[in-house]
């Protein structure tokens, strides 16, 4: 329900929030990446807005802290300035313990697209997603409300183009946004009301159910947990998040977690080694222990906006350039032909159109 919005209503970012984004040198302006300032988000501007939240992936932050990580890119290796921060606000030994992709793959961890693009290039880039995951770390009540206020920021500017806003919080890792509790004061709650017109209950709730009050918004994920389990894929589509599977051909368990989400009802992104340009496949066939399931192909390049694809479909994703992986990455994608693909625990394959 929309109440009466008030847009010269001030509704300042919480005290706990901005003290804490202003200890690891970030604003709610620069917290989510916009689709102005992504390749891949733009691409579905006609429509929706977008925004992702990106953190350092897997054991990044533990390599990037520590001195002696020489990475292949100087992205992947020891970062001096995080180390610093973390030593200062004493995370070291939490960034150390710290798992940002609990399910991910050695090939999954290789070539992921954390440093692909200018997060491969650019030390900077690298630095300001571990600030993010540092303040993560140091308070997560207070983080949650910073990245809440900042997506009601960038709400304003999709209402203006008269669009929904899509949001993306597991941009590069897979935290578990639908158990993450996020606190509001009921003065907070009255702020909000009167300057973005929504209505969000006082009290804590999750991040999930969060988003999910906010009518304009399309909050999606990908994610590779399992299907079942408190942290799995079912239980973040009750919370009210719109999730796509990931799918790791380098998984013991692949083709069988790839059909049980399926047979669940969820998208499965499928990593192919396809070329720009080259056309997709019609169809992408699973099949583990007896067990087999076909479904229709789409072309996940095409845009970034999961939410707006059908369900129960395999999303195409050609495999983007990670600098600095080395061969175990290419065990995470598929080959671009017709043949069977085996599997450790089944085999895989993609049919092109006649």
């Amino acid at each position: 329900m929309l109440a009466l919005i008030n847009p010269s209503r001030p509704c300042a970012v919480p005290a706990d929030a901005r003290a804490l984004l202003q200890r690891f040198g970030l604003t709610t302006s620069t917290l989510l990446t916009s689709d102005r300032q992504s390749p891949k988000l733009s691409k579905g501007q006609a429509e929706a807005r977008a925004v992702i939240l990106h953190h350092l992936p897997a054991r990044a932050l533990a390599a990037a802290i520590t001195p002696a990580t020489d990475g292949a890119t100087p992205a992947r290796s020891f970062v001096p300035a995080l180390f610093e921060l973390a030593e200062v606000h004493g995370l070291t030994a939490a960034a150390r313990k710290h798992d940002g992709c609990p399910w991910s793959t050695g090939g999954c961890a290789m070539g992921c697209l954390n440093w692909s693009g200018h997060g491969g290039l650019n030390v900077s880039v690298a630095a300001a997603r571990g600030r993010r995951t540092l303040a993560l770390l140091a308070d997560p009540a207070a983080y949650g409300r910073a990245v809440l206020w900042s997506v009601l920021r960038h709400l304003l500017r999709a209402r203006r183009d008269g669009l929904p806003l899509a949001v993306r919080l597991r941009g590069t890792d897979d935290h578990p946004w639908h158990r993450h509790a996020v606190p509001i004061s009921e003065a907070e709650a009255e702020a909000i009301a009167a300057r973005y017109g929504v209505d969000l209950n006082p009290g804590v709730e999750t991040m999930a159910a969060r988003l999910a009050a906010l009518t304009e918004l399309r909050p999606y994920e990908y994610s590779k947990a399992p299907t079942a389990g408190a942290l799995g894929l079912i239980s973040q589509r009750e919370a009210g998040a719109d999730v796509t599977a990931s799918f790791a051909a380098d998984r013991a368990t692949a083709a069988a977690d790839g059909i049980a989400a399926i047979r669940a009802g969820f998208r499965l992104a499928v990593p192919v080694a396809l070329r720009k340009g080259d056309p997709v496949p019609s169809h992408f066939t699973l099949a583990s222990g007896g067990e087999a399931v076909t479904v229709p192909a789409i072309d996940g390049d095409q845009s970034d906006h999961r939410w707006a694809d059908p369900h129960g479909v395999a999303v195409i994703l050609r495999t983007k350039r990670s600098r600095g992986a080395g061969p175990e990455a290419d065990a995470f994608s598929l080959a671009a032909h017709g043949l069977p693909q085996y599997l450790a625990d089944g085999h895989a394959v993609l049919t092109w159109p006649d």
